[in-house]
């Protein structure tokens, strides 16, 4: 399992000091960068990559919330993954305070859902074997 640890910031949080609700969605993109970095991949080359023509744009996000981040804590997240078909599921994991996911469907250059590329799926598994 990937871990990604980060400060919570002033400007995350609302006039009483608490992370701002939608600041959570920053982070777990940030951990998601940071777990495609892992597992061999620049990012900018995952959403959009023009050689081997394919792209990966986020189609949805959520967060569920638990117990408040308050400044200066600092969170760990956990990022997990589920391979489909036309798509891949992030999954994240703040132990007690939120979780929520990304799901980024995999299109070619005319925007039309394809496979997930075997090479993808190549990578994110030797990560985990």
């Amino acid at each position: 399992m990937f871990k990604y640890k980060r400060r919570i910031r002033f400007g995350d949080t609302d006039p009483f000091g608490i992370a701002y609700f939608a600041a959570y969605l920053n982070y777990f993109k940030e951990a998601l960068d940071e777990f495609l970095r892992f597992v061999g991949f620049k990012p900018e080359f995952f959403y959009r990559n023009r050689e081997e023509n394919y792209a990966f744009p986020i189609v949805s996000c959520s967060a569920n919330y638990y117990k408040p981040l308050k400044y200066d804590d600092e969170v760990e997240i956990e990022v997990d993954f589920e391979i489909k078909k036309r798509s891949i599921l992030f999954k994240f994991k703040c132990k007690d305070v939120a979780d929520g996911e990304i799901v980024c469907v995999c299109i070619d250059k005319t925007w039309k859902s394809i496979e997930v590329p075997k090479e993808v799926k190549e990578k994110f598994e030797k990560v985990y074997k």
